[in-house]
């Protein structure tokens, strides 16, 4: 990584993080991948032959460890300039959590208050408002287990709020000697919950603590360059071969029953290895077919309404399609009805659409006003 020297503390140099601020646009066409994979696993049949792969689990990993890798990166600048003593640990985290805020909490808001309002009945939100408006929806997903639950998506919502509140703490307290070995042992810690709730028969892996892995992972490819350069390069090399290890071990995983003890606890972190693959690969930028691929303004588009697809993909294939075609076979003479695929085409317009509107005219007002709570003093 390119990276100048900057200020110093207790003798380590702290090194500049300009760049933990640059745009990896290809990252936005992973962002689409990952949402994708998400409304592939919800929208089609799960005994579907596209089905046969994780894809709610794939898209999900994606997520937390494109959020690992950035969040910390953020973190890694903010603590450098405390280091340097042109911010306060506190102005550092109170910007960090109004910007994520900004970003994340209007739509989610909306969408909790539209479907307490109008769509009670498909969710448990007027029985345990507490849980959907605090961020603790996946500690009741797994107790409840209703899958069912329009809003059941927000449980990984849930797990990267409760990661955005604690992690800065992580990043921000330890001593710089010990962060890669604090996110080393984060990384053992969600292999090891995993395996710890196996025992206790709970195999949903939706609690934080199961999902730390992914987050580490992401996490760690963020720090290495800054803490532990000579280390980075040698992991950078070696990534590739882990990636392919990791593709064998995840095609021997898709011959185990879904409850197999090995899929349980280790197919998290075989996506994650795979996930960082990608997400190495896309932030400095590949080129080839596969760059054409993901600098498709279609799919940098899809990446930057990322949000607003998923948490209205399940509003909308159940309820707002519904409504919108029962309108139109009522009110526009001689309209078809539709079968199962055109039926899909239709809801995803309708998702397009809504998630463009959401963006334009809701989130973006609210991300917009970023610019009064910068990083630099």
């Amino acid at each position: 990584m390119n990276s100048t020297l900057g200020a110093y503390s207790d003798g380590i140099p702290v090194r500049a993080t300009s760049r933990a601020a640059e745009f990896m646009p290809q990252l936005d066409s992973l962002r689409a991948f990952a949402v994708m994979a998400v409304i592939v696993h919800h929208w089609l049949p799960h005994n579907w032959l596209i089905n046969r792969t994780p894809n709610g689990a794939i898209g999900v990993t994606l997520f937390f460890v494109l959020s690992g890798f950035l969040i910390t990166r953020i973190l890694i600048k903010s603590r450098n300039q405390v280091l340097a003593g042109t911010m306060t640990r506190r102005e550092a985290y109170q910007t960090f959590l109004i910007r994520r805020a900004l970003r994340i909490f209007p739509l989610y808001f909306l969408i909790l208050g539209f479907v307490y309002f109008f769509l009670p009945h498909a969710s448990a939100i007027d029985e345990y408002p507490g849980y959907y408006l605090f961020y603790s929806y996946n500690i009741l997903l797994n107790r409840t287990e209703d899958w069912a639950d329009i809003l059941s998506p927000f449980w990984s919502l849930a797990v990267e709020e409760q990661f955005y509140l604690v992690w800065p703490f992580v990043v921000m307290l330890t001593p710089r000697r010990l962060l890669l070995p604090m996110i080393g042992l984060s990384i053992g810690l969600g292999v090891t919950f995993r395996a710890y709730f196996l025992t206790q028969g709970e195999i949903q892996n939706i609690l934080t603590p199961t999902c730390l892995d992914a987050f580490g992972i992401g996490a760690l490819w963020a720090a290495l360059p800054y803490e532990r350069p000579v280390t980075g390069a040698f992991f950078r090399r070696a990534l590739p071969a882990a990636a392919a290890i990791s593709l064998a071990v995840f095609v021997f995983m898709l011959q185990l029953p879904d409850a197999h003890p090995l899929r349980i606890v280790f197919l998290r972190l075989v996506l994650s290895v795979l996930s960082l693959y990608a997400v190495a690969q896309a932030a400095e930028g590949i080129g080839g077919p596969v760059g054409r691929v993901l600098n498709q303004p279609s799919l940098l588009y899809m990446g930057k309404i990322s949000y607003g697809l998923y948490v209205f993909h399940m509003l909308v294939s159940s309820h707002l399609a519904n409504v919108m075609m029962g309108w139109m076979v009522r009110h526009i003479p001689r309209f078809p009805a539709l079968g199962f695929w055109p039926y899909l085409a239709f809801s995803f317009v309708v998702l397009l659409a809504l998630a463009s509107l959401s963006w334009y005219f809701f989130e973006k007002p609210f991300n917009d006003l970023k610019r009064y709570f910068t990083y630099q003093k």
